[in-house]
């Protein structure tokens, strides 16, 4: 019974999680400000925080349904290995259970087991067709285009939605990668950049840029 109510307690924070990692399909599009194109990308803008010097490296790309349900997987892959243990442990107790002759124990436990494996990627299929469509009817039924540039102190993004904002390197907390991106992670929101398009600079040398302008390691 505890474990039952801790798995509603686990599906509840995945809940959460799930809404938390929604905001970031769309980070940037609400309260900020559209681009000017008279000015020039590092001229100042977004949250008043000024970024100077040339820039460095560019990634740009468009936000598909595929890389959707991959950033969907990276952003909540700590929740479904909690998931992945809880199950791991409830079918070992249900064993236990069905060898001591408890029955209906072992069945519990076996209910839980199948719970933490298939809610997960239930969970990562629903939400890749329902959010994904959101996104794009928010973009005026335009998949999501980003741009995004380093500079020597801090970043900048602009999404064909016009939103825009710049960050400081030192309000990224914390980087996630996965087979095709990373996932720069900036308090609720997190910020995709993919392995495979760089328009200015290569994937090894912003690899290295990065590490050095932080606690957190770039893999």
């Amino acid at each position: 019974y505890e474990i039952g109510v801790r798995l509603v307690g686990l599906g509840d924070v995945y809940k959460r999680q799930e809404s938390d990692s929604r905001e970031t399909g769309e980070a940037g599009t609400e309260n900020e400000e559209a681009p000017d194109p008279s000015l020039t990308p590092y001229a100042g803008s977004g949250r008043k925080i000024r970024i100077s010097g040339p820039l460095l490296y560019e990634n740009s790309f468009t936000i598909t349904e595929e890389l959707y349900q991959e950033f969907l997987k990276a952003s909540m892959g700590r929740y479904r290995k909690l998931y992945y243990i809880v199950g791991g442990v409830s079918l070992a107790l249900g064993l236990f259970s069905f060898l001591g002759g408890a029955g209906p124990s072992a069945l519990l436990f076996f209910v839980i087991t199948a719970l933490c494996i298939f809610l997960p990627a239930n969970t990562y299929r629903s939400a890749k067709k329902k959010k994904y469509a959101q996104q794009v009817a928010q973009n005026g039924g335009k998949p999501l285009e980003r741009r995004v540039m380093f500079y020597m102190s801090g970043l900048e993004i602009y999404s064909n939605s016009g939103a825009h904002s710049v960050f400081r390197y030192g309000d990224i907390t914390k980087i996630i990668h996965s087979k095709s991106m990373y996932l720069l992670v900036i308090k609720k929101m997190s910020l995709l950049v993919l392995k495979d398009s760089f328009t200015k600079g290569t994937l090894e040398e912003w690899k290295t840029f990065m590490n050095k302008k932080g606690l957190w390691k770039v893999k």
